[in-house]
């Protein structure tokens, strides 16, 4: 019987079975890369994607053939058979290869049961074909068919088996493709070649459901391809999937791998304790602090309690009951002894698991192996022992050290006690004297006298005055030294001091042919608050030297002051045209009893105290005196700064000013009338040489020697005023004022001393004397100092 095949139909035909290949194959190898249920998901899809593939490809090919005036149909039964059949035997197929090993014998295996899934499908369809013709069978064909279908199964299977190590998987995939459709879509042309269709024109009529026209083999063509497609991009998006899975699982492992690592090079192993059946979990990292062996066995919790130090068991055991018990978080250090190794030291922290009810089923941990670290402890405790010991031994040594600068100190003080005690006495041995020799030289003053005998007596004045201004140098220095030179400050018009001062040594200077200029090179304050006789003697020594060490030329005195916050700070520059000073006179140019040149001290004499006392009152100042600059045969340049409080802070100094007294006329008593002095003075010179001043001025004039005979003096008479010698044989005259004064004595007393340190006049008001005057005394001074106290009396 004549046949035509239709082309469309053929192609469309081997396109599915190619396409269903491509599709079961991709899902062969989403089988070998999942487990569980998800295989069996995978291998269900699989064998019905085939299966469909196959019987859509062979019912496509029926309906490609056309026999002229013949009707074909087909058994709806039989076609559902041959779908099962081919579904089936391709699931088996697929089965035999998806398994992770997969020896030769299975793929053979594989590839006779794929054969019989087609050439099954195949001939059971055939079978199924309802139409007024019967079919002679060519069976070497029928052979061929099954043959074709077995070895193109074979090679499709082996080929597919290459995906899992190939770099080119997609290449294997299309490939092992094309061998399966050809061995689905060979064996069905091969099959269809073995038969022959004979035309019965006695065939009865069709009994039953069945399935025919073109139209109905479009329509399962196009949902064949449709099921294919969806079937393929679920495959796509497994395999998507699958990727991320295996990316996911990549990053855990890595993660995992670093973690160990993290944990090995941190020597922190990780657990994990199920409390329910005390078994343990233990990281890698874990059994090596344990020095354990990994086994595929659990570990119990008791195994690894016993690995405790016998001295740590029954804490650590305790703290982990207490952390269940309590459900508080795990924190204890604790010796461990492994059966292989050295003990260690480690750390435990863990946290526990609470069910759905509350209990405990787990606790999870990290142990830290923290040997290293209580080694350094270890070295740490006993360096601070050793840092401890030496501090100790340092404090003690900084004590005994302190104790050696204490008896130093104490020692220094008192050699410099003994020293200003020793310079007090000089003073006092020669005021003593000079009081008598300066007196009577100023009573002689008043006397008349020729031009020789004035001029023998002012040599007298002179050298007394220059030998107690030496004194007064020795004892100024001696107290700055020891920090006990009082500063009196007073408001005064600077501009006003230093005029007087240049005004007192311009004479001298124009002597000598010298010129004193003043320049002022800023505004100056109108008023500043200071030691006004401190600073003009200052100022009286640097110019004075100025004028001394310079034969001609000029003196220049360069004035400025700065405002810092709430000081002035005033700066006198004294610049002079003489001698100048070498280098090494700079060097000791402040140091006690020095001068720059011995030849000087020959030359223009002096002693070498004036600069330095001078720079101790400058730095009382606030200030400090300083050589600017000087050179031989040019001159010198000083610089004298000192501190003052500005205008607004002196106010209150301004106010007391005011409420000074005008100092009484020493020539007159206080009213008029003869007044008694009771003289308490033991050295007959001195004893007359005050009766003398007194004498003349309405003074009655007792004395006394000692302070006994001044205490009986006192009582017996009604003296106005005692002048009371300090220092007296017997009782002397501070103790004798206490003793007055015990005995409710209330009239003025004077002390006369030769002492001249502050202290002493101090000693003389703590005494209960209302004044005090220092030899040697004056006419004026004693008169003066009488009449105050009388006034205040």
């Amino acid at each position: 019987m004549q046949t035509v095949w239709s082309p469309g139909l053929i192609a469309l035909s081997i396109v599915v079975a190619t396409m269903a290949s491509y599709v079961a194959l991709d899902i062969i190898l989403r089988i070998q890369q999942t487990l569980g249920r998800s295989s069996l998901y995978w291998l269900t899809i699989g064998a019905i994607v085939m299966g469909i593939g196959i019987w859509s490809m062979h019912f496509i090919g029926m309906l490609a053939l056309k026999m002229p005036g013949m009707e074909m149909a087909y058994d709806v039964w039989l076609s559902i058979l041959s779908i099962v059949v081919a579904i089936g035997a391709s699931g088996l197929a697929f089965f035999i290869v998806s398994r992770k090993k997969v020896p030769i014998y299975s793929i053979i295996l594989g590839g006779m049961v794929m054969a019989i899934a087609i050439a099954g499908m195949h001939y059971i369809g055939m079978a199924s074909m309802r139409m007024p013709a019967r079919i002679i069978w060519d069976y070497k064909l029928v052979a061929w068919s099954v043959a074709i279908a077995a070895f193109a199964s074979f090679a499709a299977l082996g080929v597919s088996l290459q995906f899992r190590t190939s770099k080119n998987p997609f290449a294997l995939h299309v490939f092992a493709s094309l061998l399966m459709g050809a061995a689905v879509s060979g064996m069905h042309y091969v099959g269809m070649k073995a038969a022959t269709f004979e035309h019965l024109h006695d065939y009865p009529s069709f009994a039953g459901a069945v399935l025919g026209t073109n139209t109905l083999a479009y329509v399962v063509g196009g949902l064949t391809c449709m099921i294919l497609i969806v079937a393929l991009t679920g495959s796509i998006f497994d395999r998507i999937l699958v990727r991320r899975e295996q990316e996911a699982d990549e990053v855990i492992r890595t993660r995992e791998a670093q973690l160990r690592e993290a944990q090995a090079i941190a020597h922190v192993g990780s657990w994990e304790w199920n409390t329910i059946d005390n078994t343990v979990s233990l990281s890698d990292e874990m059994y090596a602090i344990l020095s354990m062996e990994k086994m595929n066995t659990t570990v119990n919790i008791h195994n690894v309690f016993r690995l405790v130090s016998p001295e740590d068991r029954h804490r650590v055991e305790v703290a982990f009951k207490e952390s269940l018990i309590h459900k508080s978080y795990l924190n204890i250090d604790y010796k461990i002894i492994p059966a292989k190794g050295v003990f260690r030291f480690v750390q435990s922290r863990g946290r526990v698991l609470l069910d759905n009810e509350g209990n405990v089923v787990r606790m999870l941990g990290t142990t830290q192996d923290i040997t290293d670290r209580k080694a350094i402890e270890e070295e740490l405790i006993q360096a601070r022992v050793e840092l401890e010991q030496r501090v100790a031994d340092r404090t003690a040594e900084l004590n005994r050290s302190f104790e050696r600068e204490k008896k130093a100190k104490e020692v220094a003080q008192a050699a410099t006690q003994a020293k200003m005690q020793f310079l007090a006495n000089m003073s006092h041995e020669i005021r003593t004297p000079m009081n008598a020799i300066l007196g009577f030289a100023d009573l002689l003053s008043t006397e008349p006298l020729n031009d020789e005998q004035k001029e023998h007596l002012s040599r007298i004045q002179a050298n007394g005055s220059q030998l107690l201004r030496l004194i007064d140098d020795i004892l100024d220095l001696s107290k700055f030294e020891a920090g006990k030179v009082p500063i009196e400050k007073s408001a005064f018009s600077f501009t006003e001091l230093i005029d007087e001062v240049v005004s007192s040594l311009r004479l001298l200077a124009e002597q000598k042919k010298i010129q004193i200029h003043v320049i002022k090179q800023s505004t100056l304050p109108k008023k500043i608050c200071s030691d006004q006789l401190r600073l003009r003697q200052i100022l009286v020594n640097l110019i004075g030297n100025a004028i001394k060490f310079s034969e001609k030329g000029i003196i220049t005195l360069r004035l400025r002051a700065e405002h810092i916050y709430d000081k002035n700070v005033l700066y006198v520059e004294v610049e002079d045209t003489g001698i100048g000073i070498s280098g090494e006179g700079q060097s000791k140019l402040f140091q006690p009893f020095s001068q720059a040149d011995s030849s000087i001290a020959r030359k223009f004499g002096g002693t070498g105290l004036g600069l330095i006392l001078s720079r101790h009152i400058a730095k009382s100042l606030g200030g400090d005196l300083i050589l600017e600059k000087s050179e031989l045969g040019k001159g010198s340049t000083f610089l004298l700064s000192i501190t003052s409080e500005d205008e607004d802070h002196l106010q209150g100094i301004k106010e007391a000013e005011k409420k000074k007294t005008e100092v009484p006329d020493p020539s007159i008593t206080v009213d008029g009338h003869e007044k008694s002095i009771l003289l308490a003075e033991d050295m007959p010179d001195n004893e007359l040489l005050i009766r003398h001043f007194l004498k003349n001025s309405h003074f009655r004039v007792d004395s006394a020697v000692n302070g006994y005979e001044v205490i009986d003096k006192a009582f017996q008479d009604d003296f106005d005023v005692i002048l009371m010698d300090v220092q007296m044989p017997g009782l002397d005259g501070l103790e004798a004022t206490r003793r007055l004064r015990a005995q409710g004595y209330k009239k003025p007393i004077i002390a006369l001393t030769a002492h001249a340190l502050p202290e002493e006049i101090d000693n003389s008001i703590a005494a209960g004397c209302d004044a005090h005057l220092t030899k040697p005394v004056n006419r004026a001074a004693l008169l003066h100092k009488i009449n105050e106290v009388l006034n205040h009396s």
